[in-house]
This record gives C-alpha cells, sequence and structure tokens, in this order.
C-alpha cells in the first residue's frame, strides 16, 4: 500500500477543515501547526516560554496514574482495538538494547521480508527505556529515563483510518479532561533510520501549552525485500505526561510518586531507582557492556543519596508499579538485591579512590568499612571525616 505525499495531505487538510481547526505559523520557530482556538504560537516548550499549563487552574479530581491508563485501555478496546501485550523491555539482537517505543509489537512485520497485507490494529501499553534525555532530567521537568508509551498502532492503516485514530484520541484526551481548545498539532515531515532504510512519516506533535504530550506519526513507506510497501499509524502519548497535563500538579514526578517521596528526594535520584528497577527487574545485571552498562550508570546517579533514601520501599513501589503494565521475570526482593549490591561496590571503590588503598570491594560497605577498620587500613578518626564530609 502506497499513499503520495499529497494524498496524505489532502486527506489531513480536509480532516482538520470540517472540525475547524485553523492551520497557521508560528510567529517565533516559523513552523506549521493547527489550533481550534487561534493560539499565537505552537505550544512547544521553546515557544510558550516554559509550561504555561501550570498555570491553569487544576481539576476538582486528582487523575492517578493507574486509573489513567485503566481509561485508556477501556476507552480503545470498547472501539475495537486488541489490547496488545507490550514487547519485553531487553531486545536481544534488536537495533535498540531495551525496548523504546510501543511501535516494537510489530517489528515483526516491519523487518520480516514481506509484510502482512491485512491490516491490523491494537493498543499498547509499553514500558520504555530512553536514555537520550538522561541529562536533562535534573534540569528540565516532565523529562524521565523511563516511562509508559501508551500507543494506538494500525499496520498498513489508509490515511483515513490514521486521522479516524486521532480523532479518537482527541475524544479520549477531551474525556480526561484536556479539552482540544488547548491543543496545537505541529507539523512535520521526518525521514526516519530504520535499520538502514529510510522510512517517512508525517507527524504531528501533539503539544498543550509547552508540553509535548505526544506524536502522531504516519510511516508511509515502509519498504520490504520484495518490493511490499507497507504503512504505519503510530499514534502514543507518554502515560506519565498525559497524567501532568490533566492534573497540572506542581511537579512531573507527583503522579509517579511515591508523594512521601517525591516532596522531599531529587528527581534525578527518584528517576534513576525507577529505572534501575525496570532494568534489573527485567534481568539486567550490572556489567561494563551492553544494558549491563547502562544499569551500572543508572545506579551510580543513586548513590550520593542511597544512604538517606528508604531504597527498599522505593524499589517495591516501583516494582509493583512496573508490573502493572508488563511481566517482570525478576521478583522484586532480587531487584533490590541487585541494586543494593551494586550501591555497595560503588560506595565500595570511591571509599577506595578517596583514601588511596586496594581493598576488596565486592562486599557489603558495612562489612568493607569494618573489615578496613579492623586491618588498620583505615583510621577510625579518618572514617569519620570521609562520612562528615559525603553526608
Amino acid at each position: 500500500m502506497k499513499e503520495s505525499d499529497s494524498a496524505i495531505v489532502a486527506v489531513r487538510d480536509d480532516f482538520f477543515a470540517r472540525r475547524s481547526w485553523q492551520r497557521k505559523q508560528c510567529p517565533l520557530c516559523l513552523e506549521e501547526y493547527y489550533t481550534k482556538r487561534d493560539l499565537p504560537h505552537c505550544g512547544s516548550y521553546r515557544c510558550a516560554g516554559g509550561y504555561p499549563l501550570l498555570n491553569i487552574p487544576a481539576p476538582k479530581v486528582y487523575l492517578e496514574l493507574g486509573a489513567c491508563a485503566e481509561n485508556f485501555r477501556e476507552f480503545f478496546t470498547t472501539r475495537g482495538y486488541r489490547l496488545h501485550p507490550p514487547v519485553a523491555i531487553v531486545r536481544s539482537d534488536e537495533r535498540t538494547l531495551f525496548a523504546s517505543t510501543a511501535g516494537q509489537v510489530f517489528d515483526d512485520l516491519i523487518y520480516g521480508q514481506s509484510p502482512q497485507r491485512d491490516p491490523q490494529q491494537c493498543a499498547v501499553m509499553q514500558p520504555v527505556i530512553r536514555l537520550q534525555g538522561i541529562g536533562l532530567v535534573a534540569s528540565l521537568d516532565g523529562i524521565s529515563t523511563s516511562f509508559v508509551h501508551t500507543a494506538t498502532e494500525c499496520w498498513n492503516a489508509t490515511t483515513e483510518k490514521h486521522f479516524n485514530s486521532l480523532d479518537q484520541w482527541l475524544d479520549f484526551f477531551s474525556g480526561l479532561g484536556l479539552h482540544v481548545g488547548g491543543l496545537c498539532l505541529k507539523l512535520k515531515c521526518a525521514d526516519n533510520d530504520w535499520a538502514g532504510r529510510t522510512v517517512t512519516s508525517e507527524m504531528l506533535k501533539i503539544n498543550y501549552d509547552g508540553l509535548e504530550v505526544g506524536v502522531a506519526n504516519l510511516f508511509f513507506n515502509i519498504t520490504h525485500q520484495s518490493g511490499d510497501i507497507a504503512t504505519l499509524s503510530d499514534i502514543g502519548v507518554g502515560l506519565e505526561r498525559l497524567v501532568w497535563a490533566v492534573n497540572k500538579s506542581p511537579a512531573y514526578f507527583d503522579g509517579i510518586g511515591p508523594l512521601s517521596s517525591v516532596t522531599i528526594h531529587k528527581r534525578v535520584a527518584l528517576d534513576a531507582i525507577r529505572t534501575a528497577t525496570l532494568m534489573a527487574g527485567s534481568g539486567v545485571v550490572p556489567d561494563h557492556k551492553n544494558q549491563g552498562s547502562k544499569l551500572r550508570a543508572m545506579i551510580g546517579l543513586i548513590m550520593e543519596e542511597a544512604q538517606h533514601l528508604n531504597l527498599y520501599e522505593l524499589v517495591r513501589y516501583y516494582h509493583r508499579q512496573w508490573t502493572s503494565f508488563v511481566d517482570l521475570p525478576v521478583s522484586r526482593e532480587q531487584t533490590y538485591s541487585t541494586i543494593w549490591s551494586e550501591i555497595n561496590r560503588g560506595l565500595n571503590l570511591e571509599t577506595n579512590r578517596v583514601l588511596g588503598i586496594d581493598e576488596p570491594f565486592e562486599q557489603g560497605h558495612e562489612e568493607f568499612l569494618r573489615r578496613a577498620v579492623q586491618k588498620r587500613v583505615i583510621p577510625i578518626a579518618r572514617l569519620w571525616d570521609i562520612k562528615r564530609r559525603t553526608t
């Protein structure tokens, strides 16, 4: 199935015209967008100057992450979408180390020699790990290294079907209290590198007062070795961002929780614990390469605050949260043990470095310190100096 750019544009423009959306050019970034309320810019973070959504009055009822997930399941399954189980978080011999998008449920069709010609559609709640923005977690609210990519995926969708799915998403937003009058849909055409193949997409970024809630992609030239061409309608949101946009709470992590921790701990540490829990719960062990190196680096972000956190309770909370979306093969207790053992290893290595010693580091930190003090490698007074400087 192949449709030309002009055919897609014609269907798209007709879709918005019939629903009284205006097409405008943003005076700041000069890119085009659709708006219903004649909004003055494209609604992106840069052009909005931050997150004006936080100045909008909050709804009377606070939307929990789990409740939003259940609303999604019910809304789209009653409209004919089969609920597809998420793919495994850890990817073996794949183009990504971790699951990074809900569209990967169709990887067999995308990367197979010949596509299945019959259209398929499903709804997916896919936990994903994306580490590209790890450096922004500390400085920009709304960024996390893991989240639930909540999406509708339609294989071999026509352009009309794609925009019908988008219309359903807009209804879903309205039902949550996120009214479409506040949305800007920003136009973009992108060439994507899929394992050496260039796949073009017509993209609409769904912006809400500074926050990019999600993206509606129509990939329309997925070419296989047989010469067959397929399309993919891929419309998805970050569940956590959607909850934040609806609640308009002070911080993004409010909707992720736990509330007893988000108000007192740094979001870098909370994000690292949540992502590390997903990695370790999926069977990753700390190592110097591949997924293991990513887990080791993630746990490294926790060490500075590790001794001031109730790590066990946080891992317990996030493990339970993740298992409401995906089956984790590793138990909560073993997940905690993996993370805590690596924290101890890191603390011991750091102590070795600071003191210029070379004690065995593959042991608990308390045991490491006691043995070093007993052997007079670390004078007890020196230990007090170290701890004062690091607490």
